[in-house]
Order: structure tokens, then sequence, then C-alpha cells
């Protein structure tokens, strides 16, 4: 007799076996070239195991995609479960979990590379952080500023994508730890004056 918990870790592998396959066959022939036909003898399955678990390719485009902004949002969320709030200026590099999420989830986040990848990721990457700082997220100063709040969330929002997708570029040159510590120093980082080299000479 197959209990509950044995079917559902059952379809979780069997899920999981489909999204591998869909991800590698993405990396190899782009997301538009990837045909049913394709996952079903990738993953060694048949179409009709497929079909039991998704109705079609966009389904399990969904699935993917969902499963990552979960997680990132998880991500972001938890160094704030214990107090509700930061101090960016103690916070440990070790609690900022969202680059060991993408870390741990690369074979996903690698999509993030492919020139030809799944339609409007990125764009679904930066709504959910975009998300976040507007609704979620409350940056607190003690100095007060004429900023519009959209324009400094956008600022956020693009600054910390920005980070993420060269990161990611750039094959995890540092370690999640690195990066967060980066990050960090970065939102404590208060320069009052701007300078350019050089500029002179080139005008």
């Amino acid at each position: 007799m197959i209990t509950n918990n044995k079917l559902d870790r059952r379809v979780r592998r069997t899920k999981l076996t489909f999204i591998k396959a869909f991800i590698s066959l993405i990396q190899e022939k782009g997301y538009k070239n990837v045909t049913v036909t394709d996952l079903v003898e990738r993953s060694d399955y048949n179409r009709a195991t497929f079909y039991a678990h998704f109705k079609n390719k966009e389904d399990l485009t969904n699935e993917i995609i969902e499963k990552m902004i979960n997680g990132l949002q998880k991500a972001f969320y938890q160094p704030f479960k214990e107090f509700g709030h930061l101090e960016l200026d103690s916070l440990s590099p070790s609690s900022v979990q969202v680059f060991q999420y993408i870390y741990a989830n690369s074979d996903s986040f690698d999509l993030l590379k492919e020139s030809e990848s799944i339609p409007g990721l990125q764009d679904k990457i930066v709504e959910t952080i975009r998300n976040i700082f507007q609704e979620e997220i409350i940056f607190v100063s003690g100095h007060k500023f004429d900023i519009n709040n959209a324009n400094f969330i956008t600022y956020r929002t693009y600054g910390i994508f920005g980070l993420i997708l060269e990161w990611i570029k750039s094959d995890y040159a540092q370690s999640p730890v690195e990066i967060s510590e980066q990050l960090i120093n970065i939102y404590n980082t208060y320069s009052p004056k701007v300078r350019a080299n050089s500029i002179g000479s080139r005008f």
C-alpha cells in the first residue's frame, strides 16, 4: 500500500526530474525550441507521465517561476523574522539569505544568463524585488531627503537585481557570504561627494 507521504515524495521527485530536464534543454537549445517530446526523452518518462503532472510546457514554466519567486521572497524576509527590523551596520553577512538561496538553486537562476531563456523571467524577478521594497521593507534613515519614494524603490530594486545578475554571470566568483558582505557595505556607504577622474581632459 502506497502512503500519501510516499506518493507526495514520488510526485515531487518526478516533477523535479522534469524541471531539471527543462532547464538543461533551455540552456542547450533555447526556450522556444524545447518540446514536450524533448522533455520526456531527456527525463526518461513517457508523455502520459508528463501530462499527469503538467498541462503543457507553459504549465511547467509557471511552476519553475513560482518556485524561484517564492524562495526568493522567503530568503528576503528571513533576516526580519526574529526582530522585524535590521540594523545594517551590525548585520552579519551570514544572515542575508538571498544569495545563499540563489546559490543553492543556481541551476534555475543560471537561466537569467541565457539569451533565449524563459520569456519575461528577468521582469518577473525584478517585479518581485520591487514589490518587496514597495510593500514589505522600509528603509529608515536619520536624515531627511527630498526623494520621491517611487524613484528610491526603483533605485534599490535595480541596484540589487544588477548585483545579483552580475554575480550569476560571473559564475558565482564570490561566495554567498562574500557577496552578502558587499551588499551590506554598499547599503552602509554614505558618500556626500562625487569625484570624476580626469573628466576635464576629455572636453
